[in-house]
């Protein structure tokens, strides 16, 4: 890859400090767009028929939380790689196998239904022990229920996040090493620091949750969800006194 030149990032759009060299939508990232909106679309296709009256109206209206608690990882990486395309549009073959494998993952790996499960069983678990039986479906008392067998959910849903994030955080890896040719400035570099340590963050946080739920009883596996919790609180934290105590040299 050649150095981009400085009439071409002259010409670039700036953001925050960044600059825009991808805003040229090409047909890979019209792909990747086109697979992220299929896999929301998977998310949905239970819903296989119109409701007739009120009942089955609002019967289908407590899917609505699952819906979006499932969507929001989903959402996060797509929101991730378009943003990571849109600031430094690098299209080197590393980047474009990425790419591939980034769609492959979340469509042909099946992270999608495992996500919804998770997201439903996660609802009922809070509408029970809330008593909100306005957001109960009946799962834990269906006859293909089984207790025994969340703990294989929790490991599809680890094993998804970990490799969705370690793709991630190669992105960003890849484009700091092609940091000159790209001139990147020093809020992209701090961009790409902060975004490694979020995703690094969210792989560690899957690994965790993955041996709690290989290793507690069916009694106690919520445990392993609540582990995703700390997100919350770590995605912010971590890379605040990452910058505190190593702060970027000036180049």
């Amino acid at each position: 890859m050649e150095k981009l030149t400085g009439e071409f990032l002259a010409s670039c759009k700036r953001d925050r400090g960044r600059i825009l060299r991808g805003e040229g939508t090409t047909r890979l990232e019209t792909f990747v767009e086109a697979a992220f909106a299929f896999a929301f679309t998977m998310l949905v296709i239970s819903i296989d028929q119109i409701p007739r009256s009120p009942e089955e109206l609002i019967q289908l209206s407590k899917d609505i939380p699952s819906f979006v608690l499932s969507a929001l990882p989903i959402g996060s990486v797509w929101i991730a790689h378009s943003s990571w395309s849109r600031i430094f549009g690098l299209r080197d073959r590393l980047s474009v196998f990425l790419s591939l494998l980034l769609v492959v993952l979340v469509l042909v790996f099946v992270f999608v239904y495992p996500m919804k499960l998770i997201a439903q069983i996660t609802v009922e678990y809070f509408s029970v022990i809330f008593d909100w039986n306005f957001l109960s479906t009946g799962l834990f008392e269906s006859e293909s229920w089984s207790s025994e067998l969340v703990w294989v959910i929790f490991l599809y849903v680890g094993i998804g996040l970990l490799l969705l994030s370690l793709i991630l955080i190669a992105f960003y890896q890849n484009t700091l090493n092609f940091g000159k040719k790209l001139s990147i400035t020093e809020e992209e570099t701090r961009h790409c620091i902060t975004f490694t340590l979020i995703w690094g963050l969210v792989a560690g946080t899957a690994l965790v949750s993955m041996i709690i739920a290989s290793v507690v009883s069916p009694e106690n596996i919520q445990l392993a969800g609540y582990v995703y919790f700390s997100l919350v609180v770590t995605t912010v934290l971590v890379p605040t006194q990452y910058f505190k105590y190593r702060p970027l040299k000036p180049s």
